[in-house]
């Protein structure tokens, strides 16, 4: 008895990751589900019943959060609304994460938004073969010109400096530059330097400030101080090891 009980349960967590996990509607109808998982990549995600012309911001944040706070991955715009298919980028601050909570967020906050969950693993599904998946949706996915705005860490001087080269920062831009403790929970930011994008690629040589040159971990945010991705509260950050580099 004991192992036809313990066969079940096998077989019951074998069907926990060979089917779609769908999500109950939430007060408009609006449903998500899971299709497929590139690990520590993306995730491809069927969505059904979304109004139309509207605007949905994608956050992913660690288990148990239901997506609050979390990190900003991409805009969604429906158009005709409906049903439609997308793939969407796991943020490197989850990568290895067992379960992400993924969370879809109407810009005017109108309505208690969407979310779901999935598994950071590579899944059985072929989102283009599988019954989910069809290529016929009418959406937008950012209106800005050359994709979502990034930077990436090129170098550190260890408590001194940490050089970044920015990407897809849209053009006339202001940006505030703000550094704290990425190993502690405190909000207590300190703002180092502001510039203006130029709509291409910049590279930026950062001053760490004298309170963090002995942090293990720097968190770096550059905050958009106009407006763009429909919001004047812009963030993207990363997490910095400070040490010397390369």
């Amino acid at each position: 008895m004991k192992k036809r009980f313990s066969l079940i349960i096998a077989m019951a967590m074998l069907l926990l990751v060979a089917v779609p996990v769908a999500a109950q509607p939430n007060s408009k109808g609006m449903t998500t589900t899971i299709v497929g998982v590139n690990r520590n990549e993306s995730v491809y995600v069927r969505m059904e019943n979304f109004p139309s012309n509207e605007t949905f911001y994608i956050l992913m944040n660690r288990n148990g959060t239901l997506g609050l706070g979390g990190y900003l991955v991409s805009k969604i715009t429906t158009n005709s609304g409906g049903t439609f298919n997308a793939e969407f980028p796991i943020p490197e601050e989850l990568a290895n994460e067992d379960i992400i909570n993924i969370r879809f967020e109407n810009v005017e906050g109108s309505y208690d938004p969407p979310y779901n969950f999935f598994y950071n693993d590579d899944s059985n599904f072929n989102p283009y073969a599988n019954k989910y998946w069809e290529d016929n949706d009418d959406t937008t996915y950012n209106h800005l010109e050359n994709g979502f705005p990034t930077f990436k860490v090129t170098a550190v001087n260890a408590g001194a400096t940490i050089t970044v080269v920015t990407s897809n920062f849209p053009s006339n831009v202001r940006w505030a530059v703000y550094m704290k403790d990425g190993a502690m929970a405190s909000e207590n930011w300190y703002e180092v330097t502001g510039f203006t994008s130029d709509g291409g690629v910049q590279t930026l040589t950062l001053s760490i400030p004298s309170d963090l040159q002995y942090k293990d971990k720097i968190a770096v945010k550059f905050y958009c101080m106009d407006y763009i991705l429909g919001t004047y509260d812009f963030i993207t950050y990363n997490l910095v090891d400070n040490r010397d580099y390369p």
